[in-house]
């Protein structure tokens, strides 16, 4: 999914933060913000309209016949896009430790509320997320331990998130030149490959899990965001970009068996290549202000719009409400919480960790690694 689904705008005249805090300066591209809310309202709409039902079909039927999952996929595109845009700036090391901060605060307290609001409020037919659980999702150790469930389907992002910063840290000051293009064709195309044939599937127990659990099958979202950088850095030609672009959807389609899903990312990528490239989209400018305000809250949002918002509808439910009124009041609700998760807890949390000088064996450890 993402985030989410999941960086700081400064290139490029953006300004914002695709997983957490949003910087308000004069030159924001609005198109960046426009893109963010796409992508997670993408996420809202599915959770509410069609997987909500489908996991509790006490809530009505689903509005539609697919899941039409795209909005995660987008935000991680959005994700790889802005580590290339921000990690080339300053120290890796500094760089690595405030993108940490900026995502982690609030996806541990995010986990802590939904695990607390579940246990305490779910009615009695609902699975309750148990105390390992808890422990496996605030260590991001879930999609590694099939003994586990994600306390919120949305949380399959932050890992992938957080390795794929990890891994950006680390190889960027080795430098790829030219075989970057190269290194981008295998992410998509080799784990279809291993893909073929169920060759995962009918691999050991210990490969299955460490293919889930690094996200394997989600490194092309990955390389088409690298490759719409290198693209708006005119690195690459359309041409390339747009067959890279169709092998990331084909790619997206071998592992989901999902077309109409796979077909809805690759629009929303196009989307995405022109807010890389384009023109601000200042023709959105009387609507600037809602805009920036779901950009802002956006990570939140995608930290508590499932289940948090599955329980709000049900409730509504109980009270007679219709389905329509139960994802308005679901979508509302939710966005309440997420101005509280931003206000009061992620915009703190980074102001006062981003800034700490971080010292010690890690630095050290991180020094040694890029010498």
């Amino acid at each position: 999914m993402h985030r989410h689904p999941t960086l700081t705008l400064r290139s490029q005249g953006g300004n914002s933060d695709v997983d957490g805090v949003v910087v308000t300066k004069p030159d924001r591209r609005l198109s960046w913000d426009v893109v963010r809310v796409l992508a997670v309202l993408a996420v809202i709409f599915t959770h509410t309209t069609y997987i909500g039902p489908f996991l509790h079909p006490e809530l009505g039927a689903p509005l539609g016949p697919y899941p039409f999952q795209v909005g995660a996929s987008v935000l991680l595109v959005i994700s790889a896009y802005f580590v290339c845009v921000t990690v080339r700036k300053g120290s890796t090391y500094r760089w690595l430790w405030r993108r940490v901060c900026r995502v982690l605060p609030p996806y541990l307290i995010a986990v802590v509320f939904t695990y607390l609001v579940v246990v305490l409020f779910a009615p009695a037919n609902w699975i309750l997320p148990t105390q390992r659980d808890l422990w496996a999702n605030l260590t991001l150790a879930a999609s590694f331990d099939p003994g586990v469930q994600l306390i919120d389907g949305s949380y399959w992002t932050l890992p992938l998130q957080l390795m794929a910063f990890g891994a950006a840290a680390l190889l960027w000051p080795r430098g790829l030149g030219q075989r970057i293009t190269t290194l981008l064709w295998i992410m998509i195309i080799a784990p279809v490959v291993l893909q073929w044939n169920d060759r995962i599937g009918h691999s050991p127990f210990w490969v299955q899990q460490a293919w889930n659990g690094l996200g394997l099958h989600r490194l092309q979202l990955f390389a088409i965001g690298i490759a719409i950088w290198l693209w708006a850095q005119r690195r690459i030609g359309v041409v390339h970009l747009g067959a890279l672009l169709a092998a990331t959807v084909f790619a997206q389609h071998a592992h989901t068996a999902d077309l109409p899903s796979s077909l809805g990312i690759g629009a929303l990528l196009v989307i995405v290549a022109l807010a890389a490239r384009g023109p601000d989209w200042t023709v959105l400018n009387r609507v600037r202000r809602p805009i920036q305000f779901l950009a802002r809250i956006s990570f939140g949002l995608y930290l508590l719009n499932q289940v948090v918002g599955y329980l709000i509808a049900y409730r509504l439910m109980e009270l007679g409400a219709g389905r329509l009124v139960q994802i308005a009041g679901a979508v509302i609700g939710v966005i309440g919480l997420a101005w509280l998760l931003t206000k009061y807890v992620e915009e703190p949390a980074y102001r006062g960790l981003a800034g700490l000088r971080v010292r010690g064996l890690g630095a050290r450890a991180f020094a040694w690694l890029n010498t």
